[in-house]
């Protein structure tokens, strides 16, 4: 596949309060401390997929670039590899702002290219939530479109085949401790709420 061809950073508008809300955000601490060294884009088995680099990403915050960032494919297409994380000379945790980015975007309303990238991550944190682990075939039919009778009967087919080997099971496994879990998102919504007041 030809790798894509990085977009210009193009800044008319300038908000200074994203970045200082970004520096809020588990992960992104220390973004003012990023350096423009390149080895997050170097590194990054995903950048042939994103229209902006992570360095180009980290630049825009830096500019308050808000509505650019958070409409970028990027933040959508970062895998979470922690590939640039454990290469950053300055120690900034890309993959955990980048995150972030992503729940900031579906709460304000920007559009992926991709519509199941959103449902993706915001399924994914409701089963996590729900159970206090994965489970597959839960995110399996969140994902998968209801209308389509074929797609529909080939994954009964996998899942059947699936079940029978012992690879997934029907009933969702539950966590002994789920009301650590519940705990846990109870309490970054309420810094969430209190980021979002100040």
């Amino acid at each position: 596949m030809k790798p894509k061809q990085f977009q210009k950073i193009v800044s008319e508008v300038r908000d200074q309060s994203f970045t200082e809300e970004v520096q809020k955000l588990r992960g992104g601490e220390n973004i003012l401390d990023c350096i423009q060294c390149g080895v997050c884009s170097g590194s990054c088995p995903a950048r042939f997929a994103m229209d902006f680099s992570p360095m180009q990403i980290i630049k825009m915050i830096h500019l308050g670039m808000r509505d650019q960032v958070l409409s970028s494919s990027t933040i959508w297409i970062c895998a979470s590899c922690y590939t640039c994380a454990t290469r950053c000379p300055r120690g900034i945790d890309i993959p955990m702002f980048m995150s972030a980015l992503k729940n900031i975007a579906i709460k304000n309303g920007f559009a992926s290219d991709d519509e199941i990238k959103p449902k993706f991550h915001k399924s994914f944190t409701e089963i996590i939530r729900k159970y206090g682990r994965m489970h597959e075939p839960e995110l399996k039919m969140k994902l998968m479109r209801k209308s389509d009778l074929r797609e529909l009967y080939q994954n009964a087919v996998l899942a059947f085949r699936l079940w029978r080997k012992g690879k997934v099971k029907l009933l969702a496994p539950r966590m002994d401790q789920l009301s650590h879990i519940s705990e846990i998102f109870e309490d970054l919504l309420e810094k969430q709420e209190e980021e979002a007041s100040k």
